[in-house]
């Protein structure tokens, strides 16, 4: 017995499955930058913005909402702020999936991912600024405050490119952008076997996202491709 599923079921199943491997993905960089418990990398918006931009605004939300799991447990639940304040970080993070969906097919993958990202950056400097009031004095100070958004601002730089760069099918620059980030990521980071573990574990997710996603960016591709020749041959048409 056989089932098959519907294109938007597909979707919706990959955006799920994206949105567990952000959980890891945020996990095992949060590994890498024992800064201070509040003040880590948090990978799982690579997950939110593959998904976003192959597939739309909804399934952008979805991704983003499941992959936000593990950073509420982090910083919320087990963090300073706490289970219910902490739920602003799904809808920070569903919000920029959702955004990034919206803007894919109005401009360039590079400036979706970044622009998308400008809604959550603001919310999240004004719960932080919400946060100094509602939490005991000195919990949150500017240095955490600015390292959390410096931090976010990081990631998403490099995500766009990175993004950018599988979007338009150029697997060998992929491959030296990561290699570049890993390596910067490793002379930050002292402990060798532990660093060159967690990165080889970030890679291998990475190109598992990747390849649950090419598919669909393999169909986007051929659409766009029948769309255009049928739109030179109406002008061929018209001018005849």
């Amino acid at each position: 017995m056989t089932f098959n599923l519907s294109d938007r079921m597909k979707k919706i199943l990959a955006a799920i499955v994206a949105g567990i491997l952000g959980n890891l993905l945020s996990f095992l960089s949060s590994l890498l930058t024992p800064m201070h418990p509040q003040v880590t990398f948090d990978f799982s918006h690579l997950a939110t913005f593959l998904v976003a931009i192959a597939f739309g605004p909804l399934y952008g939300l979805i991704a983003g909402a499941i992959g936000s799991i593990y950073p509420y447990f982090h910083y919320a639940v087990f963090g300073i702020y706490g289970p219910v304040f902490g739920l602003a970080i799904i809808f920070g993070k569903a919000m920029t999936g959702f955004v990034c969906g919206f803007l894919r097919s109005r401009m360039p993958v590079f400036l979706a991912v970044n622009i998308s990202f400008i809604p959550e950056s603001l919310y999240t400097f004004g719960f932080l600024q919400l946060m100094t009031l509602c939490l005991p004095e000195g919990t949150i100070n500017w240095m955490i405050i600015s390292g959390i958004i410096t931090e976010g601002w990081v990631e998403v730089i490099i995500f766009s490119f990175l993004i950018d760069t599988v979007m338009r099918r150029r697997v060998v620059e992929t491959a030296v952008l990561l290699l570049e980030i890993f390596i910067i990521m490793f002379l930050v980071h002292k402990e060798f076997i532990h660093t060159l573990l967690v990165l080889l574990l970030i890679t291998l997710i990475t190109l598992v996202l990747f390849e649950l996603i090419k598919p669909f960016i393999k169909k986007k591709s051929g659409s766009d491709i029948k769309d255009k020749d049928h739109e030179e041959k109406t002008n061929e048409k018209i001018g005849k």
